[in-house]
């Protein structure tokens, strides 16, 4: 569908170099990055809003590189929705096929599609998009973009001003329409949750260059760097060394400065005495509930832990635990903290099954 090979561009003293990514047709796409990463700047060479300093795009297969937006069968909903504030709800729908020079049946008869789809029969004959909500000016903004039957949608963090309830309420919208339309999307977001939440794949990009492609379970379970992982959040992170393969296939990883031995899947990647960095999701770090033994043949790297505090963050319970003078976060679930009270001091034995632990390459 979309094909950028060898992209660099430059903007004052920042550089965006050497991007080379393929968007499938129908396929939901996020470009995600810190602030400063260049995520606008590649989704505007994308669209044709910037030129590239070298390197080509492509649009079915058809060189698109010098080609202006409007050539390009391609819509773009900006952060700033860029609605007019001079004109009604429906001229700001029509504004793009009035341009286009559609007739007024076939102008009439996508209007009413986009009304229906998008659900804005209480708000079409409005005289001013001023008076509208934050959610109905992005539905707007989306209706003024899909009516134009694009062959791919390019959106720049349009919900970033909305709380987060609406915001995800939207999102959630958004993801049924691009499923239901076969929609290709190509979404710029610095928030890993609004990648996760619609994303078929995502590129992770960082001081203008990718650093990894990949689904959002890959990018969450398998960063390939430490800074990727650092991005995501990984909390739970270690130094230690490969050991040896055990017999029932596992491999022994020693914690640097730790008498703890952990149990990990084996990686080609590590081979036995390379240094390791080990990670841990919070939610992968399981507490046997309290009073009840552990089972050693099942939950390997089982360790006992002193709770040192907690805290509750909406639908989980954030849980520090220490073990020696190692410090592990863990997630409980309200349901599971309710049904299972911890308190401050008390000793529990917690677990990691040896599938979820991320290994990475220590950096210096």
């Amino acid at each position: 569908m979309i094909e950028a090979t060898g992209l660099s561009i430059r903007f004052g003293q920042f550089l965006l170099q050497d991007v080379n990514l393929a968007i499938h047709s129908g396929e939901s796409f996020f470009i995600l990055g810190p602030s400063g990463a260049g995520k606008s700047l590649l989704l505007e060479t994308l669209l044709g809003i910037r030129r590239p300093d070298a390197g080509k795009v492509f649009l079915d297969g058809r060189d698109i590189t010098d080609l202006p937006p409007a050539a390009r069968q391609v819509a773009y909903v900006p952060q700033d929705l860029a609605l007019f504030p001079h004109l009604t709800v429906r001229e700001n729908i029509l504004f793009g096929l009035t341009i286009q020079g559609i007739s007024s049946e076939e102008m009439s008869e996508r209007l009413s599609r986009m009304v229906d789809l998008l659900e804005l029969q209480e708000i079409i004959d409005r005289k001013s998009v001023l008076s509208l909500s934050g959610g109905e000016k992005q539905r707007v903004a989306l209706a003024r973009s899909l009516i134009l039957n694009p062959k791919v949608l390019f959106m720049d963090e349009p919900f970033k001003a909305l709380d987060v309830s609406l915001r995800r309420r939207l999102l959630a919208e958004v993801r049924h329409l691009q499923k239901s339309l076969g929609l290709t999307l190509v979404h710029v977001t610095h928030d890993p949750e609004e990648a996760f939440l619609l994303a078929d794949r995502v590129i992770v990009l960082m001081e203008g260059r990718i650093e990894q492609v990949g689904t959002p379970n890959e990018l969450y379970y398998r960063p390939v760097n430490l800074r990727v992982a650092g991005f995501l959040m990984l909390q739970n992170l270690f130094p230690g060394q490969i050991g040896k393969k055990t017999g029932d296939g596992y491999q022994e990883i020693f914690l640097e400065d730790e008498d703890i031995m952990l149990l990990s899947m084996p990686s080609l990647k590590f081979p036995e005495g390379n240094p390791v960095l080990v990670g841990a999701r919070p939610e992968e770090v399981i507490i046997v509930a309290p009073g009840r033994p552990p089972d050693t043949e099942i939950q390997k790297n089982l360790m006992l832990a002193e709770v040192m505090e907690w805290v509750d963050l909406g639908h989980y319970r954030s849980v520090n635990l220490r073990v020696g003078q190692l410090k592990l976060e863990s997630w409980m679930s309200i349901r599971e903290a309710r049904e299972h009270p911890l308190e401050v001091g008390m000793e529990v034995w917690c677990h990691i099954r040896p599938w979820s632990l991320c290994l990475l390459a220590p950096e210096m």
